[in-house]
């Protein structure tokens, strides 16, 4: 069976590092999980009022105020159908700051349209960015936002550019390091950069326990 990322991506997911095509092969019929895990050399982003703010945001796991330097990191990856029988990809993403734990989920689904990937980013499944799949030159994955959506029932409403939120994230194999180098960009066009983090990481891709 193939995943929502290798029927979205076609002949390019074959681009993939061997590692990055085993993650985004991931579907509901796998009997694995990804577990990605290392450090985030840099965490940053966000104006004194977006960080206030994002405290807001800590008990719902989107949103969380620290920034650091040299911040364990740990994620993993399920994938399952959700009540409507999508394709659906978790991100369960932890960060170990000195003083607490701070989490971030969110969820990719097979998208509305034929062959493409939406992420919800929020535990309700309201706002969605629909995403651009892309192999890089050197084998690594690129996943870029598009517009903005909220949905509601089963309606969607286009949130204006300049009132929505774009992410980029990037994932590379370095070859000296024998890690994945990772860089996630949020941004929004009136506030600038929301949060900004990088780092070195491995993945694993251990079977799955039963009853997950």
């Amino acid at each position: 069976m193939k995943s929502m990322f290798q029927k979205a991506m076609g002949e390019d997911f074959d681009k993939l590092h061997p590692s990055l095509q085993k993650k985004y092969a991931l579907n509901s019929s796998s009997d694995y999980k990804v577990i990605t895990k290392g450090t985030m050399h840099e965490i940053k982003g966000g104006s004194r009022l977006v960080r206030k703010v994002s405290h807001l945001g800590v008990k719902m796991n989107f949103a969380f105020p620290e920034r650091g330097e040299e911040i364990p990191f740990y994620m993993e990856n399920a994938a399952y159908r959700d009540r409507h029988g999508r394709e659906t990809m978790s991100w369960r993403r932890s960060f170990t700051f000195p003083e607490t734990v701070r989490c971030f989920y969110d969820k990719m689904k097979e998208g509305e349209q034929p062959n493409s990937v939406d992420n919800f980013t929020d535990q309700w499944g309201i706002a969605r960015l629909p995403l651009n799949l892309k192999a890089t030159k050197t084998g690594g994955m690129l996943l870029t936002s598009r517009d903005m959506t909220l949905h509601i029932g089963k309606k969607y409403m286009k949130i204006p550019r300049i009132l929505g939120v774009r992410a980029t994230v990037l994932e590379e194999y370095n070859d000296q390091t024998e890690l994945f180098d990772v860089h996630i960009h949020i941004y929004q066009p009136l506030f600038g950069t929301i949060l900004s983090y990088k780092g070195s990481v491995e993945m694993l891709f251990p079977k799955m326990d039963a009853g997950e």
